[in-house]
């Protein structure tokens, strides 16, 4: 990752060469609605690019100076916040069950992001809300969620929302992504994660969703 004053490096990982990403495209039930997601991270881009179709696929980078714009910083927020906006955006149907707890921390832990124009905070995985859905149904706990966070190394994500934002957006260059190559690290990353998650559950202890939203008044 490059920075230079408030010049951030990012890169999308696609199938295709994105020159010119449109604003008002891409799914908006993606981890922060509808929006165009990046990383600071080249490889892991190189793994998006080639994760779906597993053929070879394309790294996008582009400059993005964020002067001027508003910023909201999620991991710099209770991870509550963070873990509420997933639950709004995602609609995790498998836990339907857990609707009045869900709404009942939606209620406490949701902020407005409507009023931003890129969003900063880390990325979830689809393997990531395994964890979620366990936190949910009240066998993980909080502590370990913030743990589990670190597995797989996934970092940070940067979410363009605004028209503003992607007029600032610069294309820069584009880079091959190897199916072969990018496919092994993912692969890789998504198994020793899952060990890592395994071997921390059965040591789980901490604060519970249940104990968070004070579900015996529910």
């Amino acid at each position: 990752m490059e920075k230079v004053g408030n010049k951030l490096t990012l890169y999308h990982g696609s199938d295709k060469i994105l020159k010119t990403p449109e604003f008002g495209k891409g799914e908006i039930n993606n981890d922060y609605g509808q929006g165009f997601y990046c990383t600071k991270n080249k490889g892991l881009a190189g793994e998006l690019a080639v994760l779906w179709t597993e053929k070879d696929g394309y790294i996008n980078e582009y400059s993005f100076d964020y002067t001027g714009l508003k910023i909201l910083y999620l991991n710099q927020m209770p991870i509550e916040n963070w873990i509420a906006i997933l639950l709004n955006n995602r609609k995790i149907y498998s836990l339907d069950d857990f609707a009045l707890r869900i709404d009942a921390f939606l209620q406490k832990y949701l902020i407005d992001i409507s009023d931003y124009d890129a969003i900063e905070g880390w990325r979830a995985d689809d393997a990531f809300f395994s964890y979620i859905t366990d936190f949910v149904s009240d066998t993980l706990s909080l502590e370990n969620l913030k743990l589990a966070i670190k597995f797989g190394d996934l970092g940070n994500q940067v979410c363009l929302k605004s028209k503003r934002a992607f007029d600032i957006l610069t294309f820069t260059n584009i880079y091959p992504a190897s199916a072969v190559k990018f496919l092994k690290s993912a692969k890789d990353r998504d198994k020793n994660a899952k060990q890592q998650y395994l071997n921390m559950r059965r040591r789980a202890v901490g604060t519970r969703i249940s104990n968070l939203v004070g579900e015996e008044n529910l």
